[in-house]
């Protein structure tokens, strides 16, 4: 009989993990990027709750399960906490409700995006749409997030994969409570996320809101 130590298990759950995380990868990389047509009539003057309800039923209509809404919403809500698509960063020029950045080229490709799609790239249902175009294989990190954030029943776990594989918020400080500790980003075991917990906590309120509230009051 072989005895394996503790040691020996972590190494095979950490394989494991790799493993599933290369399959699903592999699984993304051979997807072609989605164009989703939204209509979001969201003006400026719009209550933040309205437009809190706007894009989650549109990621709904999207494909993404609730749980997988609310934890993309949980990043929303810390990075851009009005909604506003318009919003620039002062210090690093990050812009929209996720906050793109030129690392990648990926502001960028949102305004070249939007010019081929002939939309407004500040408006809420541009950026959703690029968004979605990002994580179903435009974008070779958050792609492995697509099916995840369709089928996820856990917007706790939404929430941290988003922030690692899509907002990739790293830094180099951070609570124990903002480090990553999910499994459909191996390579990123470990690392502090800006605000995670904030993320996390954000989209377990939208949970309740959108989703255990409206279950209480429709059971009979």
């Amino acid at each position: 009989m072989v005895y394996i130590g503790i040691a020996g298990i972590v190494a095979v759950l950490m394989i494991t993990i790799i493993v599933m995380a290369v399959k699903r990868k592999h699984a993304a990389e051979k997807k072609e990027p989605r164009v989703v047509t939204m209509t979001i009539d969201a003006p400026p003057d719009m209550p933040l709750e309205e437009k809190e309800e706007l894009v989650y039923k549109s990621l709904l209509e999207a494909g993404y399960s609730p749980a997988g809404a609310c934890g993309i919403m949980g990043n929303i809500a810390v990075e851009s906490p009005d909604y506003d698509p318009s919003v620039v960063n002062e210090t690093s020029g990050a812009l929209g409700l996720f906050q793109w950045n030129n690392v990648g080229d990926r502001q960028q490709h949102l305004k070249d995006f939007c010019k081929e799609q002939k939309i407004n790239w500040n408006s809420i249902e541009a950026q959703l749409a690029f968004a979605i175009y990002e994580l179903s294989g435009a974008d070779p990190i958050a792609c492995r997030l697509d099916d995840y954030l369709k089928e996820t029943d856990n917007s706790y776990g939404a929430a941290a994969e988003f922030a690692a594989g899509f907002e990739r918020c790293i830094t180099d400080t951070g609570k124990r409570a903002d480090r990553y500790t999910g499994s459909l980003y191996p390579e990123f075991y470990g690392n502090h996320y800006q605000g995670l917990s904030r993320r996390i906590n954000k989209a377990m309120n939208y949970y309740i809101r959108f989703v255990e509230s409206d279950t209480a009051t429709s059971t009979p």
